[in-house]
């Protein structure tokens, strides 16, 4: 009983370390003016340089390893406390927005890890035809992040050109990121919490997980999927009442589904201890 009162306070608290942490870091922002860009990103490398550290030391579980260490990029995204910059003010500081799409790239690379991982150990025990259709999700949910960071990173580039030949910031967002835009973000979003859903049942299913791993999942993956149908259906005018469900369409909500996994799994069977030297 003890171990178990024990066991659910750690997975709490790891639960709600990124927020916990990202709201330290927020101290420090860069989109305060008076703070500075550079103390910023060093304690966020300081952060993470120990997170790693600490999580290859004592995390077992090594197929949970990348997926627990998506915290660090949602900890930097938590830290910055403002939304992207679409304004014409992000031309002053387009380093600031770099540095947001850097943090999802690391992540969708530590995604990219996870499947790796979880691959080698899994895909052979499975169907030939489960096997692809869940290699093509993840392919598609890889491809469609990778693609929807580049075009964001690219904004204040593709901004400043706008401007330089003329032509008005305020018909900038409208035409960068248009329809298809909005569309590829909707197909995104339906194969990654797709994806995220199936991955998180086989794992409740293998004895890798406990059952609130797969209910939250569940949760969190269908008010995405029910945002992703409105803003197709709406092309991003959520109705009044309803503007809540664009915070389970920003590309962030998938990594922290995938990062709360992470958790379920290293807290599952005794999976957080010192690793044997």
């Amino acid at each position: 009983m003890k171990t178990k009162f024990v066991n659910s306070i750690v997975t709490i608290l790891l639960l709600i370390l990124p927020f916990f942490m990202g709201s330290l870091l927020a101290k420090h922002t860069p989109y305060i003016e008076t703070n500075s860009f550079q103390t910023f990103l060093i304690i966020w490398c300081a952060f993470t340089l120990v997170f790693f550290t600490l999580s290859f030391r004592f995390v077992l579980n090594r197929m949970a390893l990348p997926l627990f260490l998506i915290a660090c990029p949602i900890i930097g995204i938590v830290g910055m406390q403002a939304p992207p910059d679409l304004s014409i003010t992000v031309l002053k500081h387009p380093e600031r927005e770099h540095l947001r799409y850097i943090f999802l790239f690391f992540a969708a690379f530590l995604f990219l890890t996870f499947f790796i991982v979880y691959g080698k150990s899994n895909l052979a025990k499975m169907s030939k035809t489960r096997r692809i259709w869940l290699t093509v999700l993840f392919v598609l949910s890889f491809v469609e992040l990778i693609w929807e960071f580049t075009h964001h990173y690219s904004y204040p580039d593709a901004l400043a050109k706008w401007v330089a030949e003329g032509k008005l910031a305020d018909d900038f967002g409208k035409q960068y990121d248009n329809i298809t835009v909005i569309n590829m973000g909707v197909f995104g979003r339906l194969v990654q919490f797709t994806f995220i859903i199936w991955v998180s049942i086989l794992c409740y299913k293998d004895k890798l997980s406990s059952l609130w791993s797969p209910i939250l999942t569940i949760l969190l993956s269908f008010a995405g999927i029910v945002s992703a149908f409105v803003v197709f259906f709406t092309e991003m005018n959520f109705p009044k009442g309803f503007e809540f469900l664009f915070l389970f369409f920003i590309p962030g909500i998938p990594f922290l589904i995938l990062y709360w996994l992470g958790v379920a799994l290293i807290t599952k069977n005794r999976s957080l201890a010192p690793n044997p030297e």
